[in-house]
């Protein structure tokens, strides 16, 4: 199984556009200890040919002119994209949808919560409805043409959207991770872009994968506090801080395989490729995606 990083930051990118802090300054000046990244987004294959999409951020269509595996061949629209799957409703996973609806060659898979939430209450999406389909949580499904990748939703802990509030009430479907595995090696991927606790059944699909993809929004529980004063903590936004008795990296050290994180907010300080985060994940065996980042499973 292949595995392409399209785009490793959280809600925003970096720099975020209405965001004075240190990494977003750091990175609209060219400091190349802060790079820039895009919103987050991942490829998979399991010959290198074709290829599904996991979430499809509002940097979809600069992701995919930077990924020469997701090109059209020349003279054609022929894109080797098979299926775009999405593990919740979050803007941050489901605005490049908009972008990619010039045609309908692919198809979309998500649970029917998150199908059903974007339908009903955002008439826009209503041009990929014909192509949108859904899948039951613990149950396996294929994603690639040749049938080679399949993949299973399994449920983390909820966390209902914000533009959904005031709509719909949460429940098993609202946020999901997804269990990849390679029927070809029986090589397992683990994906938790959103994970606000580490929860036994979430921890054991981590602890079988042979690579993880996992939350990293926030190294502390009150980083964004530094910027807002009135800021709410990490885990009231839904995400389990990196460091810090608990937090993820305590748990991911002691994995098998390899590890990564994903979905940094801009005010992560292991956005700063030489800062002392970035170091203490590292030396746990921890690694931080980029985009670009190319990983065989």
């Amino acid at each position: 199984m292949k595995l392409r990083i399209l785009g490793s930051c959280a809600g925003g990118g970096l720099p975020q556009w209405n965001c004075g802090g240190e990494n977003s300054v750091r990175a609209r000046d060219g400091d190349p200890t802060v790079p820039m990244r895009t919103q987050p987004s991942i490829a998979v294959s399991g010959d290198g040919d074709r290829w599904c999409i996991i979430n499809a951020s509002p940097d979809i269509r600069q992701q995919l002119t930077a990924f020469p595996g997701l090109h059209p061949r020349p003279g054609t629209r022929d894109v080797p994209l098979d299926t775009v799957v999405l593990t919740s409703a979050e803007l941050d996973h489901v605005m490049g949808l908009l972008v990619l609806r010039e045609a309908l060659s692919y198809r979309v898979l998500s649970t029917t919560w998150v199908r059903d939430m974007i339908l009903e209450h955002n008439s826009a999406f209503r041009l990929l409805e014909a192509a949108w389909g859904y899948a039951p949580i613990d149950r396996p499904f294929l994603i690639d043409r040749a049938e080679r990748l399949e993949a299973r939703f399994f449920p983390v802990a909820p966390k209902v959207p914000p533009y959904l509030r005031d709509v719909a009430n949460s429940n098993r479907e609202t946020t999901v991770g997804l269990r990849l595995t390679d029927t070809d090696t029986g090589r397992r991927l683990a994906f938790v872009p959103g994970m606000k606790s580490l929860d036994s059944g979430t921890q054991a699909e981590l602890e079988e994968a042979d690579c993880r993809i996992v939350d990293g929004t926030f190294f502390t529980w009150d980083e964004l506090l530094a910027i807002r004063p009135d800021a709410p903590d990490a885990v009231a936004m839904g995400h389990l801080p990196i460091s810090g008795s608990g937090g993820s990296l305590e748990k991911l050290s002691k994995m098998p395989g390899a590890s990564y994180y994903i979905h940094m907010n801009n005010t992560n300080p292991i956005l700063d490729v030489e800062s002392e985060a970035t170091q203490q994940v590292l030396a746990a065996g921890v690694g931080i995606a980029s985009d670009g980042l190319e990983v065989e499973i």
